[in-house]
């Protein structure tokens, strides 16, 4: 030890001074010496020797155990090698000494900088650059050192991770508790910001120079703008080193990117050069997986649930479609305001359906336009202007997209509408495809014409001419491109034998007249001689059997024209082409002649058809150019007509001819007769002639044109007509003649008739009710007073009232001029009066001959008016002896008509007749109170018994009605409803009362019919003969309130209840047709001798017939259903009396069989469609209101198990090829999608329509059905089964119910709202998938393909209807992570993977995706700091439990499951070794004793890149104890013991001859004392050992100069292929535990090693050099 004196511990200079010597004693923890027993204070320390006796002699003579020798050095090698054993140094940072290495950059430092970054830039090593690193007060800053000096990005990277260090233990000095800053997160918003400014400054410039093209060069680029971009240049290389490197936070930094490009204005390329390089290499798969993301988005939008359906008209589709159509039956046509208009009505209908893209169809709205033609077409759904609102619906579509695809806010002229004509063959409406199609497939044609169940057909064509007449009107369809199509696709060509078709409209045209009608009424048209006598066609008369009636008119139609049936015959596009008509413009002139060719040929045929409209309209025009105006003698052209018949035609054989036309034809001679008119009345208006044409004849030319179905054309002629009234009437004073004040109110009078008939397609165009509403006011003067007119300006009063009131836009325009006004409107006409009881005294001759003649005007109205108004008397004897005319003396029709339009004239002038009215016909129809209602002397004339007169009054009353003479709801309310009570109460004498009553409301409530046509042969009978009278009675109709409709229905319900017994009720046709049926059809008596009770349901059903009653109930239910809810009704009569309502042409339900409530409703939801749901709906929300509590549980359970077994019933036609094909269409959710549109529209009926129609009723329903659907589910998981045979068919069962679309789409609708089941379920559900995913790791699938895919078609269907319930799953935290294990499971188990079935993985990883992305969403009207941390955490949370469950395992699966979690950070991954055969027990320590000879791979460690620094010694977290080395005695070799004996011994010296003269030796104990050692050597020993500064650092030498150990600079160091580890790319000498050392080898790194040896205690010590210059010890 004497040669180490100087670094002994008593010569070892002292770093840190202490008070007193310091203790050189070699110091242990836990030493003896330190134990302050009580034997040592008092005694002190005694050393026990090991061996005891003498302390400092031999132990020669101990004898020691050689077993025990043998364990203490067995032990002391075990301590040894644990101490050698190197620690686990991985969780340590990087310790750098920030005094030492570092310096701060000042401003008198800029040239040491300069010198230090060009060496930087060089190939100076980095362990001589880390001796000192230069730091910038601000970090940014050596961003630009970096790119001045162009270092390469390797080097600059360990340049910002030396500057990382030193801040990063500058921190943790200044703060003890420091927060942990992630430097990824730091430097990527530092390295960010900096480019960002760089990317400014370089933007401002550009900016001021915005892009002219190519003829105008940029200016020269500052050099502010030059150092910007090459610091951009520079920067964005080393912010993709970094971010490769993984220095970077990748998912700031790539968000950061699109933040930048999204910023990016147009036009400035520059920038986008400078940031599409950065893009591309983060964006390359976009493009390529574009489409994939559309396609799984839509299934993310839509939760997965309606994949299938979204192809075809079902699903979603028809959800919209049912929309649609709720849309149009809670509009009301009747009307127009701000919410109640086109312009909403199209809001409604497609401003929720139209695709993003806006100028592309998409399906859905072909599905709407399909739906709408059916709905303007179907007899299901009544009304005119239906066709209008469908043409103008899709101009308004159609334009909306034109102008989106041109870019232009309008895209027609100012006209709005151009004929087709205009268009060019090469202008494809949008819709013509579709419309086509729907002629194609669906459209309605005619086949048999006389099948009486064909009527709904030939209304239904005669809609569908309507609908497309006006479709070709306004531009939607282009008839000469459909003439185009139909010639290259050869569907006009037809046999030339065949005779040219003809129209059907010799049949019932309109909806209202396939209804039973009154006795054919023979009705005179006041037009030419000799007077006409016209009947209802078509309509049954009540006293003859109805199959007598249409035999006789099959027949008489058959022999009237054979040819007739023929049109039957012909092809669905030759009867289009034949009745569609066309436009008679100039502009169409092509296509009619196109047409003509096409049909007819250029031969006989077509002159013939030309010939034949010539002849029919000359024939009209030779009528209406006569001069027979009372201009010029109107009466004595009568007689002169009547003198020579054979001159003129008359109106049968002009209609004879005319109806036989087709519809094209019609429109074609109506359009040249109206243009007449037209002519003739501006050329009077003019003084330009003085022939006026008769308002019969125009009234004639009205009724011609509405049996064509010319309706626009109606509508425009009465317009033009009323806009030239004014100037007719001061030509007609002008002229001093006597039509002043009657022609032009007259006419008026027809014109607001037609105006009334057509209102909803009127008040359809705003300027066109605009002009009516000026016309009207002019013709009737603001002066004239509503309480003293004629009859036809009360008429004209009251539409302009109902039109003032009923348009919000003209009370915004006239509301100035003609609010006060209809005040007074308000006040005369549509007050409600309460009948009269006068008893006076009676007149029998009073205006006995007015009565007598009431067609001679020979009298002043007005002044008889007055007159009857100043005597109550007076009135009392002209009404008793009017009723004792029509009731008793003359019974003929047209007297009666005339009788009434006298009564109405002298009523309009005097208001006090209308209560006289009121009151005699409450004394007639209540002549059971025993005169308590006057009118007594009438009572006692007329027997209200006889039957013979009830016509004859109805017609009077209802002429009395169209008039304004009485409002219908108050001949209800103080006439019908007392009258009927009565007889309902069983009052005496109360029936004939009660009788007459149903008579006159049936009268009423029917629809009157359309222009009737006389038929010879048949009986005439009674009704209104101008359909003038008949358009206003309608009117009336419509404006009644819906309230007294119901109190008829009730009131008439409960007089057929009352008088029959319940066994009655049930066989009678309340409940089984065959009540009426055997009066109507089987027995040969009339329905007037019928018992009154009988009488009462016929009444009743053929109201509930009538459209407008119907129509009017439904809606008014469907916006309150409290209507029925009717103390005098019990439960089972409300539900009778709805299903009149709702169905009245189908046969009512009956009580038999077990649990009838559940059959009933079983067959509600059956024989549900598309037009029928809003009744179903309403049956079940009355069935639900009507039950009390103790019922309604079960009425529920009713209809869930209802609605259960609809589904199973569907499902057992779709698994049966030979069921009904119609309703296997309905169910089945894998239905081609080719199918044709007759197909979808039966899907939209049966089981689609139970969700939609379940979503309408309470939530107590909903809960019901969810709960027995979750039983149903349940039933596909017997999987505990012990017959797999049974298992298998309780599944393929349980899978035919959930394989239907319908079924899930109704179990995700009931889900709405139920919270508590939708808990349930979802609980449910998550075992059910879990058991799945056991199954298939018990390998229960893998050996049955069948099996699998039923797996597969199970966990498929689950998860559908799990999406439906994402929002319930997602609000909770908890549910949100098990789902999305129990997902991964899926996938990491191998149940669904991307090659088995990848359309069920994607919806898995899906899913999946939207539970961890959700995580982190707020609700963004509560979001707050508190809410953002919490989802944060919770997203940390579910992505550590994620991961923890993926691990390490590795497939192409699971790679697209790591993609969804957050990006990680890239890390140096080292792998570590532990001793082979090592143990862990279960609290992770190892256990010892169990190791073997060599290493075995123990784990993975992961090091950051941040900590790995090149250049200095091995880091911190790079331990050498993770590869188990341990340091070892180095084995000295053969050389060096060697070179060891050459410093102590001496050579062979030449002796002197002296020497050979000293004596010999002698023997030892005769020698002298020998002289001292010399200490020379040891002196030269002790200068070698001390530290050579010359030397290099990586040289190591010893005393004698022999250098060992390797040469390495550490710039050899610094390749590695993960991250430049020091120490991949060398051969490293390491050895490990357990190993045997080669001779002469010791481990080398960076540390370099000498061995010393010391001469007096051969002790070897190992002594090294590293990077510092410093000496360490190494044991």
């Amino acid at each position: 030890m004497a040669a180490f004196g100087i670094l002994s511990y008593e010569h070892r200079p002292l770093k840190r001074p202490r008070l007193g010597p310091p203790d050189v004693y070699p110091q242990d923890p836990k030493q003896k010496e330190d134990e302050l027993t009580a034997l040592n204070v008092k005694q002190g320390f005694n050393n026990q020797p090991a061996v005891s006796g003498d302390e400092h002699g031999s132990a020669k003579n101990v004898n020691f155990n050689p077993a025990k020798i043998s364990s203490n050095f067995s032990s002391i090698i075990a301590e040894k090698l644990r101490y050698n054993t190197f620690p686990d140094t991985g969780k340590r940072k990087p310790q750098v000494n920030q005094k030492d290495n570092f310096w701060l950059v000042t401003a008198r430092s800029q040239s040491s900088i300069n010198n230090w970054f060009t060496d930087l830039a060089g190939t100076k090593p980095l362990t001589q650059l880390a001796k000192k690193v230069p730091i910038f007060s601000k970090k940014e800053e050596v961003f630009g050192y970096l790119a001045k000096y162009s270092v390469p990005v390797m080097r600059s990277a360990w340049m910002i991770k030396m500057t990382c260090a030193y801040h990063a233990a500058i921190t943790e000095t200044k703060v003890k508790k420091r927060h942990v800053i992630d430097p990824c997160i730091e430097w990527t918003q530092i390295i960010t910001k900096y480019l960002w400014e760089q990317l400014q400054k370089v933007a401002e410039f550009y900016r001021q120079f915005p892009s002219q093209g190519c003829s105008s060069p940029l200016p020269a680029t500052p050099a502010d703008v030059e150092t910007a971009m090459k610091q951009w240049e520079y920067n964005e290389k080393l912010a993709m080193f970094m971010f490769q490197d993984g220095m970077l936070d990748r998912h700031e930094f790539l968000t950061w990117v699109l933040e930048c490009f999204e910023k990016v204005r147009p036009g400035e390329d520059e920038l986008l050069r400078l940031l599409l390089p950065l893009l591309l290499q983060v964006r390359t798969k976009l493009r390529e997986i574009e489409e994939q993301v559309k396609e799984r988005g839509q299934a993310v939008e839509f939760r997965w649930s309606f994949d299938k359906c979204q192809e075809t008209t079902a699903g979603f589709t028809i959800g919209r479609v049912l929309h649609t159509l709720e849309v149009l039956d809670n509009h009301s046509f009747e009307k127009s305001d701000f919410n109640n208009s086109l312009d909403s009505l199209y809001n409604r209908i497609f401003g929720s359906g139209q695709s993003k893209d806006g100028h592309e169809m998409s399906p859905d709205d072909d599905a709407v336009v399909t739906l709408l033609c059916e709905w303007a077409v179907c007899c299901k759904r009544s009304g005119r202007h239906r066709a209008m609102v469908v043409a103008k619906l899709l101009e308004k579509r159609q334009a909306e997209i034109e102008a989106e695809r041109c870019g232009e806010s309008e895209v027609v002229d100012e006209k709005g509408s151009v004929s087709s004509g205009s268009l060019s063959a090469a202008t494809l409406p949008i819709f013509q495809d579709v419309l086509l199609q729907f002629l194609d497939t669906q459209a309605p044609t005619l086949s048999e014409p006389l099948s009486p169940g064909n009527e709904s057909e030939r209304v239904e064509f005669s809609n569908l001419v309507l609908l497309f007449c006006e479709l070709i009107r306004h531009d939607v369809f282009s008839h000469n491109i459909y003439m185009c199509t139909l010639i290259s696709r050869g569907d006009l060509a037809s046999d030339s034998h065949l005779q040219r078709p003809r129209s059907p409209s010799d049949e019932p045209s309109d909806e209202s007249e396939r209804k039973e009608q009154d006795t054919g009424s023979s009705v005179k048209m006041e037009m030419f001689s000799p007077p006409m006598h016209c009947e209802s066609k078509g309509s049954p008369s009540p006293e003859k059997p109805a199959p007598e009636q249409d035999s006789k008119a099959g027949c008489k139609d058959k022999g009237m024209d054979p040819a007739f049936p023929q049109l039957y015959e012909q092809p669905r596009h030759i009867q289009y082409a034949t009745h569609f008509p066309i436009p008679q413009e100039e502009s169409a002139s092509h296509e009619c002649n196109q047409r003509l060719v096409v049909l007819y040929g250029v031969g006989k045929l077509r002159d013939e058809a030309r010939h034949t409209i010539k002849k029919i309209t000359k024939d009209i025009l030779k009528v209406l150019n006569r001069k027979s105006t009372a201009e010029t003698g109107g009466e004595e052209g009568q007689k002169r007509k009547r003198s020579k018949p054979e001159a003129f035609p008359t109106a049968e054989d002009i209609f004879s001819k005319f109806q036989h036309l087709s519809h094209f034809d019609q429109h074609q001679v109506t359009s040249q007769v109206s243009r007449n008119v037209l002519e003739q009345i501006t050329s009077f208006a003019l003084g330009m002639s003085y022939h006026l044409p008769l308002v019969q004849h125009i009234q004639f030319i009205f009724d011609l044109m509405e049996y064509s179905l010319n309706i626009s054309g109606l509508i425009d002629f009465a317009i033009q007509l009323l806009n030239e009234l004014s100037l007719v009437e001061a030509e007609l004073l002008l002229k001093s003649s006597s039509l002043v004040g009657t022609y032009t109110t007259s006419l008026c009078l027809c014109i607001v008739a037609v105006l009334r008939r057509y209102h909803s397609c009127l008040i359809l165009n705003p300027e066109q009710t605009a002009q009516v509403f000026d016309g009207l006011r002019i013709v009737v003067k603001s002066g004239v007073n509503p309480a003293d007119c004629s009859s036809a300006e009360r008429c004209i009063l009251a539409y302009l009232y109902d039109l003032y009131t009923s348009c919000s836009h003209l009370k915004n325009k006239f509301g100035e001029i003609f609010s006060e006004f209809c005040s007074k409107v308000k006040n005369s006409i549509y007050c409600n009066i309460d009948p009269s009881d006068s008893n006076m005294l009676w007149d029998p001759v009073f205006m006995m001959e007015a009565i007598a003649n009431p067609s001679a005007h020979n009298f002043n109205h007005s002044m008889v008016g007055k007159i009857l108004n100043d005597s109550p008397a007076n009135r009392y004897s002209f009404v008793c002896n009017v009723l004792m005319d029509v009731c008793v003396d003359h019974r003929d029709p047209e007297r009666v008509n005339d009788i009434g339009i006298l009564c109405a004239e002298l009523t309009a002038y005097c208001r006090s007749l209308s209560a006289e009215w009121l009151g005699i016909l409450k004394a007639l129809c209540c002549s059971s109170n025993n005169g308590n209602c006057g009118f007594n002397d009438l009572l006692c004339n007329v027997d209200v018994s006889d039957l013979s007169f009830h016509d004859s009054l109805a017609t009077f009353v209802a002429i009395l009605i169209a008039r304004q003479c009485l409002l219908l709801e108050d001949l209800v309310r103080c006439v019908a409803i007392p009258s009927l009570l009565n007889a309902a109460c069983s009052e005496q004498d109360s029936e004939p009362g009660a009788r007459l009553t149903c008579r006159i409301l049936l009268h009423l409530f029917k629809t009157p019919q359309r222009n009737p046509v006389p038929q010879d042969g048949v009986k005439s009978g009674i009704g209104i003969r101008s359909s003038c009278d008949r358009h206003l009675l309608a009117a009336s109709q419509n404006s009644i309130v819906v309230g007294a409709v119901f109190a008829v229905l009730k009131a008439v319900f409960m007089l057929g209840k009352n008088l029959c017994s319940d066994a009655e009720l049930r066989g009678s046709g309340l409940s089984h047709p065959a009540g009426l049926d055997d009066i109507s059809e089987g027995r040969n008596v009339s329905i007037e001798t019928a018992s009154l009770d009988v009488y009462a349901k016929y009444v009743l059903k053929t109201i509930c017939q009538q459209e407008w009653v119907g129509e009017r109930c439904l809606k008014s239910l469907s916006e309150d259903s409290s209507a029925l809810q009717d103390p005098v009704l019990v439960n089972i009569q409300a539900q009778r009396l709805l299903q009149l309502i709702c169905y009245p042409h189908r046969q009512l339900d009956s009580d038999d069989g077990d649990n009838p409530q559940r059959q009933r409703i079983k067959r509600i939801l059956q024989n549900m469609d598309q037009w029928t749901m809003r009744q179903s709906s309403l049956e079940l929300q009355l069935m639900i209101k009507q039950s009390t509590n103790n019922e309604l549980y079960s009425l529920l359970e009713n209809i869930a198990k209802a609605t259960i077994e609809v589904f199973q019933k569907s499902a057992e036609l779709n698994s049966n090829p030979s069921g009904n094909g119609a309703a296997a269409q309905g169910g089945s959710a894998s239905n081609n999608n080719s199918t044709t549109s007759k197909m979808n529209s039966s899907e939209r009926s049966g089981v689609w329509l139970v969700a939609p129609l379940i979503a309408k009723l309470p939530t107590s329903v909903q809960g019901h059905v969810l709960k027995a659907a979750g039983e149903e589910l349940e039933k596909g998981q017997h999987l505990g089964s012990s017959s797999r045979k049974e298992r298998d068919r309780q599944k393929q069962k349980s899978m035919s119910l959930l394989s239907q679309q319908p079924f899930l789409s109704l179990v995700l609708t009931c889900l709405k709202g139920q919270d508590e089941q939708r808990e349930g379920l979802l609980t449910s559900l998550y075992s059910q998938v879990q058991q799945i995913v056991t199954n298939w790791r018990e390998d229960q699938y893998q050996d049955d393909c069948k099996a699998k895919q039923m797996m597969h078609e199970a966990l498929k269907l689950r998860l559908n209807l799990v999406g439906g319930m994402f929002d319930t799953v997602q609000r909770s935290t908890q549910q949100t992570t098990e789902w999305a294990v129990l997902l991964l499971d899926i996938i990491s188990s191998g149940t669904v993977d991307m090659q088995s079935n990848n359309e069920l993985f994607t919806t898995v990883l899906d899913m999946l995706s939207v539970l961890i992305n959700g995580t982190l969403a707020a609700d963004m009207s509560s979001i707050s700091q508190g809410s953002m941390e919490e989802n944060k955490r919770a997203y940390m949370n579910l992505v550590k439990k994620l991961r923890k469950e993926l691990g390490d395992r590795q497939s192409e699966s699971l790679e697209k499951v790591r993609q969804l979690l957050p990006l990680p950070k890239q890390t140096r991954d080292v792998i570590t070794c532990e001793p082979q055969g090592s143990l862990i027990d279960t609290k992770g320590n190892k256990i010892a004793g169990f190791e073997k000879e060599g290493l075995q791979v123990s784990t993975k460690q992961k090091i950051s890149p941040w900590d790995v620094f090149e250049g200095l010694k091995p880091s911190a977290p790079l331990s050498w104890g993770w590869f188990g080395t341990v340091r070892v005695d180095r084995k000295v070799t053969k050389f060096e013991e060697q070179q060891r004996f050459l410093l102590y011994h001496t050579h062979l010296k030449p002796k002197p001859r002296s020497y050979y003269l000293e004596p010999l030796p002698l023997p030892p104990e005769e020698e002298e004392p020998l002289t001292p050692v010399s200490q020379e050597p040891e002196k030269k020993m002790m200068e070698a050992v001390k530290p050579e500064k010359s030397v290099p650092d990586y040289v190591n030498r010893t005393p004698s100069g022999v250098t060992y150990g390797t040469n390495m600079p550490p710039e050899l160091m610094q390749n590695h292929p993960y991250g430049r580890l020091p120490y991949s790319q060398q051969t490293m000498s390491m050895y490990t535990q357990n190993q045997p050392l080669p001779p002469g080898q010791f481990m080398a790194c960076s540390l370099i090693i000498i061995v010393f040896v010391s001469s007096s205690t051969h002790q070897e010590l190992c002594y090294g050099w590293n990077n510092k210059n410093t000496i360490w010890d190494c044991g």
